[in-house]
Order: structure tokens, then sequence, then C-alpha cells
């Protein structure tokens, strides 16, 4: 006796019913180093003001480049900790020129690594930065321009690598994460643990496949700050990322790619611990569980078969017979401008005395002859104090960021991406709304520009709107409602994808 019928549970079965004409999807993968030389000034804490002493892990960049006859979208895992947004606009417009697509259909991810080189180059130690020192200046800017190049040179090889694939996604759970917004007893919020905030312990995979079911690519997504390896290590390092990438590349034998979520109030439990062994356990819970789900994930159109012999109690065997179908169905990207509104600035009598006090503390701890630890934080504080001032005495009396969000549709998987810090509470609402049957969402995306906070967030204050201010030198925080500006163009942008 024969029987054929659906496969119930599957992570990667594709539906039955496909919409027009078949199309042909193409995927391919490349990878480069991207470590500096040591001595370069790191980026993402701001009491470390010397250059690298050496390498934990190189830092690398992976491309996925996928394509059909009508759309070429790229995809980007780089182990730094983001872009300007010129930057990544003019590596976005490279690459594309260079692949014939459009920069919008680029997500020049980065996995927000604390341990790699300065590529946001007028904050944090950047070579536009007032603590670079002057003999880094030219070396760093040098190694953004051979970065360009890295990038746009991976990203063809990438391109030329393509071969006919199919591509399946789902999700696992780890719980590997931690909200970091705590409250103290007095109600201030620090940089803590918060085990009863929100968290995200999603890990989203897309399993990218060749006709045959041979691994080609698995992309991953999670939710924490890759900040495990602390504020006094002076080493080059990917950080957990790192970690995950090698242990699902072991497992699979796919490259993989990682994308950080939405992790502006996320860290891992063991956040700036310093500990390389915390480092191995948060990549290899979060890794484990990756190579789990894609091992669930089957690409190829299947029927589950079950056949019975006779024996002695007789046996039920069950097999997988792989049946034609469409390898691919709709590739798509689209993208949506976000302005999000600041709060107003300071009267002109307000910013005079902040500004009188920084250069104050500046001040006194250049005449103590404190170290550069101490001495530069109070510099970034004068130097937003100077900026403000200069606005509000020109007469401007509030701002506005603007940046642009993307959203890509693989079937019946979607990837949003957006830059900066969101928190978690945006990455899961723009989940909750998407129609898709696996959606991913990736920040720090195209570029960092500043967190993204929720309206509790905004009234109770924190880093997220207050220090972050001075590291990303922004005039004022944002307004109560970002995180609602921030979805309804995300939903928009859902819209327009379809599903």
């Amino acid at each position: 006796m024969r029987r054929a019928g659906n496969q119930s549970g599957s992570l990667g079965k594709i539906k039955a019913c496909y919409m027009g004409e078949e199309m042909i999807l193409s995927a391919g993968v490349a990878r480069v180093d991207i470590t500096p030389p040591l001595g370069f000034r790191m980026q993402g804490i701001v009491r470390r003001t010397e250059g690298a002493t050496g390498v934990e892990s190189p830092l690398s960049a992976t491309v996925l480049v996928l394509a059909d006859a009508e759309t070429k979208v790229v995809i980007f895992d780089c182990d730094l900790l983001g872009f300007d947004l010129p930057l990544a606009a003019e590596i976005q417009a490279t690459v594309a020129e260079r692949l014939g697509t459009e920069p919008h259909c680029i997500a020049l991810g980065c996995t927000h690594t604390h341990n790699g080189p300065c590529t946001i180059r007028h904050v944090l130690g950047g070579p536009h930065d007032i603590g670079c020192p002057a003999e880094q200046r030219a070396a760093q800017e040098a190694y953004v321009v051979h970065l360009l190049a890295q990038l746009s040179d991976t990203a063809a090889l990438a391109d030329r690598r393509r071969q006919p694939a199919r591509c399946a996604a789902g999700r696992g759970e780890v719980q590997a994460a931690v909200n970091r917004e705590e409250k103290n007893d007095d109600g201030k919020i620090l940089v803590g643990r918060n085990p009863e905030g929100t968290v995200d312990h999603s890990v989203d995979v897309l399993r990218v496949d060749d006709l045959q079911g041979q691994s080609i690519a698995v992309l991953v997504g999670y939710a924490a700050h890759p900040v495990v390896m602390g504020m006094n290590t002076y080493l080059f390092s990917p950080d957990y990322p790192g970690t995950v990438r090698r242990i699902v590349e072991d497992v699979t034998g796919a490259t993989c790619l990682f994308l950080t979520g939405a992790a502006g109030n996320q860290a891992t439990w063991s956040f700036l611990q310093g500990d390389w062994g915390e480092k191995e356990r948060m990549g290899g819970l979060v890794g484990c569980e990756a190579a789990r789900v894609f091992f669930a994930i089957e690409t190829r159109p299947h029927e589950v078969v079950r056949e019975v012999e006779a024996s002695l109690s007789g046996l039920a065997l069950y097999h997988k017979e792989f049946v034609d179908g469409p390898s691919h169905r709709r590739l798509q990207a689209v993208t949506a401008t976000v302005t999000v509104p600041l709060q107003p600035l300071p009267s002109l009598m307000e910013a005079k005395n902040i500004l009188q006090e920084a250069s104050a503390l500046v001040q006194t701890l250049q005449s103590a002859a404190a170290p550069m630890t101490k001495v530069y934080p109070a510099q970034l504080v004068e130097r937003w104090a100077k900026g403000v001032l200069e606005k509000v005495a020109s007469g401007i009396e509030r701002e506005s960021l603007s940046f642009d969000i993307v959203g890509f549709r693989l079937d019946d998987f979607a990837l949003m991406g957006m830059p900066g810090e969101p928190f978690v509470e945006i990455g899961l609402a723009v989940k909750a709304h998407s129609k898709a049957l696996h959606t991913m969402f990736a920040g720090y995306c195209n570029g960092s520009l500043a967190y993204w906070p929720t309206a509790e967030t905004v009234a109770q204050g924190g880093m997220a709107v207050s220090s972050s201010l001075q590291t990303y030198n922004i005039a004022a925080p944002p307004v109560a409602e970002t995180a609602d500006i921030i979805v309804g163009a995300f939903d928009g942008v859902l819209r327009q994808l379809d599903f």
C-alpha cells in the first residue's frame, strides 16, 4: 500500500498555490577579510581612546546576491559598528552601478560589533571626529577608501558566482538576549539588565540552496547588542556574531551571514563582561539554534510518502518524494523615506549655560592632566553643546532626522531593514504587522545615525535619549511618537510588497 499526502509542520514547505509564471532565481555569495592594521582606533566604546593591539578573530564582510529576470538584491553582513549615512549612500551607489541594480535594492547590514574600526566617520574616534589623532586621520580615511573597493569587489564576485537557487525560511527561539533598560531605585534608567523588559528571542533563518538542495548560503537574524567583548578590550573581534557564523558554517556547510535585529535596547546576558568564553557561549546558543532551524527547512517542493511493508508487526515507512514545482515566484525591493522630528532645542540662555558647564569640565580635566579616557567624553559633550548653541543662535528651534528604510520580498519571506538603533518594540511590531510567512528585521542597515526609542523611554530618559545625543552628535532627543512613525512607514512598505 502506497499513499501520498502533504507534509505537516515543515518550516520550509512551499505553498501549493503559485502566482504567475515561474521565474528563475539565482544566488551567489562571497566573503572578504576587512581587518585593518593594528593601531587603528576602535569604535563603539567612548572610554576606549587607544588603537587596537591585536585580533581576537578576523573581521569580515559577506555578500549575498539574489536575482531573477526583473530584480537583483544585495545583502551585506559587515563586521563593523556601522556607516555614516553619506558613506552608506556612496557604497550603495557604487555597488548598484557595478552590479546593474538600484541603490534601494542593497541592504548594507552591519553586525554592530563594538570591536571594529571607525567607519562612522564623524563620531567616536572616526577620522572626522575630535577624538582622532592627526597621525591616524589619514590612515583611517585610506582604510575607508580601501573598504569601499573591497565591498564593491566582493559584491561583484558574489554576482559572478550566481547559480539557480531556491530559498525558504524558518524561525527558532533562544533566550540569549535580555532587555538592557534597567531601572535604578530612584527610577533612573541605566544600561544593565531588565529581565521583565520586552525581548525578541526569535532566531530568524533564510536558507538558500541550489536546485539539488545543496546549501549556498544561510541568513541568520537575532536582536542583541554584540558587546560581549567588553569596554576594555583592544582586540578586533566580530563578537558573538562571529561565533554564530562559525558554528552555522561548520554544521551546515553554507556560507552564513548575520544581521543584528532591533537591538537598541537589547543586550546579551553577558553584556560587556569581556569574557571570550561568554562570547562563545552566547554565540553558541544562537548558532546552534540557527543550525537546528536550517535543517528543519526544506527548499524543494515535496510530498511525504507512506509505504506499508509486511513484517512480524507491520512497518509504516515514510520518505520524501520531491515533485516538480516553481523554484521562485517573486523578488521585490521597496524603499520609503522616514522623517522623525526631534524635540525643541533649548533656549539661547539654556544653550549658553550648557556650553559653559561643558567647557569648564574639559578645562578642569585638562588642567589636572586627566587621562584621555576622561577628557574625551567631556570633549564630546562640549562639541555637542557648541553645535546646539550655534543652531539656537541662528534661529533654529527644532530639527528632524530623515532616512530611508527598505523592504525585500522573496516569495513568502520578507526582510525589513533600517539605519540606526531601533528598540526591539519596533522590530516586533513590524513582524506582527507583516503578512509574510516569515519576516526578518534588521537594524544597523544602510547607515547609523541615532537610537530610535519607545515613548516610555523618551519620557523616562536613559542613554538612548541622553548621552547618545553626544556620541551621535544629535541636537535633541527624538519625539515620543518616534516608534509609531517608523512602524507606520514600514506598514506602507509592507503594503507595497503585497503579501
